[in-house]
């Protein structure tokens, strides 16, 4: 079992490829926080903003780790259910926590191991509950009509209050911008997975891909942006929750993805799940922002 997850079945095996993606995440996402923290604020938000840290041997570092953990996400997408995928992405937090304190010597205070715990609890027991059926792989032009304007315009508003705000919570509101990108890169990545199916050019007529390619994109400039803050926690759990969230969402609205929640009780606990998630992300925004006003060696600890 992982994380509640039998991988004796097609389910299974997507889980494990999903942590194995969700592993590698962590360990780009600390990689490229490092070097993104490098540069000047005045630089975030820009294209130019990725030049620069392409420079950066171990920024392509984390790249390549990045690409090696969506390798694993398609093929996690490709026999599993973006219900049950996503959410597991979402552990890449715990993986950055502990490889931030590896591998840069910082000090993970209680607080944000607590709230980190917190954070995988409540994805844990979203998965215990959540039974979801394999639905369609290509959502329909007309649901994306419907869904693109309100994806566009929520990331725009994360842009929006992270310039009027600084530190852990500037990087909390990119952190979800760039998830709800990330959450929609994985839906069009299921179309893609489906067209490449048929054949290794099939996807060139179809849209998705090109879409992909641009919400892929604008996700890594917001992610980078959100690194650049310094805040590694507040950054990646807002963008892991966002993906899971958004993910999860486009799954059972656009892809007819269908939950089997049975009672009460487990309703009631679905919901504490998702407080439990949500509460994470606060926390650890907030144990960052009161670290930041810290004076550097008491930070340091």
């Amino acid at each position: 079992m992982v994380l509640g997850v039998d991988l004796t079945n097609a389910g299974g095996l997507a889980a494990l490829c999903a942590v194995v993606a969700a592993t590698s995440y962590g360990i780009s996402n600390v990689l490229q926080q490092h070097e993104a923290e490098q540069l000047a604020e005045s630089e975030t938000l820009k294209l130019g903003f990725l030049a620069r840290l392409a420079r950066r041997p171990k920024w392509l570092i984390g790249i390549g780790a990045d690409v090696g953990g969506y390798v694993f996400e398609a093929l996690a997408l490709g026999i599993g259910t973006l219900v049950v995928v996503e959410p597991i992405m979402a552990t890449s937090l715990l993986a950055s926590l502990f490889f931030g304190a590896l591998i840069h010597h910082r000090v993970i205070t209680a607080a944000d191991w607590v709230a980190a715990s917190v954070f995988a609890v409540g994805i844990s027991v979203f998965l215990l509950i959540v039974r979801p059926d394999h639905g369609a792989d290509v959502a329909p032009v007309h649901a994306w009509l419907i869904a693109a304007p309100l994806i566009v315009a929520f990331v725009l508003g994360c842009v929006a209050l992270a310039r009027a705000r600084s530190g852990a919570w500037r990087a909390m509101f990119l952190g979800l911008g760039a998830g709800t990108l990330f959450g929609t890169s994985a839906l069009l990545t299921r179309a893609f997975v489906s067209y490449l199916g048929s054949g290794i050019f099939d996807w060139v007529p179809h849209w998705e891909p090109y879409a992909l390619a641009v919400s892929s994109i604008s996700g890594l400039l917001l992610a980078q942006s959100a690194f650049q803050t310094g805040s590694l926690a507040a950054a990646v759990s807002a963008e892991q929750i966002m993906q899971a969230l958004s993910g999860a969402a486009l799954g059972i609205g656009m892809l007819s993805e269908q939950v089997q929640i049975s009672g009460v009780v487990a309703g009631a606990l679905l919901i504490a799940a998702v407080v439990a998630m949500v509460w994470g992300v606060h926390a650890l925004a907030v144990a960052e922002e009161e670290m930041e006003e810290l004076p550097p060696a008491l930070a340091d600890g």
